[in-house]
């Protein structure tokens, strides 16, 4: 593949961390003393935080507002963060070859800055990414295609050779129907088929890739 440009999601893409996001919207419940029917992390990984925030409202008579429970949320995912979150096996390997080619990379993610730059500093991944994209900064989810533009507004590199590198469906359908190149993901906590997210990417990267891409 001819890559120029890279346009790199966070949580899920090059970080094991999902499972932690899913895990933290019960435990934000559990300290305000909602104890869910069933678990809501499938309703938080796929709908993200609003729509889990909203549910959580009708169902649970969640009373805090929604910058408090952001808040409380994100407490408890930067412990996460700070102790047991690390790259996928393969990610440092990409990354590093990206980067010794003189690829340019940047991210755009749906988490706060403030969470992004802590992880980043923590596992040595700041030299990579010459920018940070977050949808809150950006006023748009990655349900529109506005943070992938400015992305590659940025970068400066064509849209051919500059890849889109997702694991949330909703996240790729934005990118491959708004005509950029993408590389789908693995990430166990995606509710897809193999087949739909194959049909969203270009290239698709299984649980037993390792990240390996034949770049030119």
């Amino acid at each position: 593949m001819k890559i120029t440009g890279a346009i790199f999601d966070m949580d899920g893409t090059l970080l094991n961390s999902m499972d932690y996001w899913g895990m933290v919207a019960d435990e934000y419940l559990n300290t305000v003393g909602i104890i869910p029917k069933e678990s809501t992390c499938k309703r938080f990984l796929e709908d993200g935080m609003k729509n889990w925030y909203e549910y959580c409202q009708r169902e649970y008579n969640l009373t805090a507002d929604y910058d408090v429970a952001k808040q409380g949320i994100y407490e408890l995912i930067n412990v996460k963060y700070d102790t047991v979150v690390k790259m996928k096996d393969g990610v440092r390997e990409l990354l590093d070859s990206l980067y010794n080619k003189g690829v340019k990379m940047c991210l755009a993610t749906a988490t706060d800055r403030r969470s992004v730059e802590r992880i980043l500093k923590r596992l040595d991944m700041e030299k990579y990414f010459s920018r940070i994209f977050t949808s809150g900064e950006v006023g748009k989810g990655k349900r529109e295609p506005l943070i992938y533009q400015l992305a590659l507004d940025y970068l400066g590199t064509d849209k051919e050779t500059t890849y889109v590198f997702e694991d949330a469906v909703y996240a790729m359908r934005t990118a491959f129907t708004n005509g950029f190149k993408v590389v789908g993901v693995y990430d166990k906590n995606v509710y897809a088929s193999e087949n739909e997210v194959r049909g969203l990417c270009h290239i698709y990267l299984d649980k037993d890739s390792r990240y390996k891409l034949d770049i030119e």
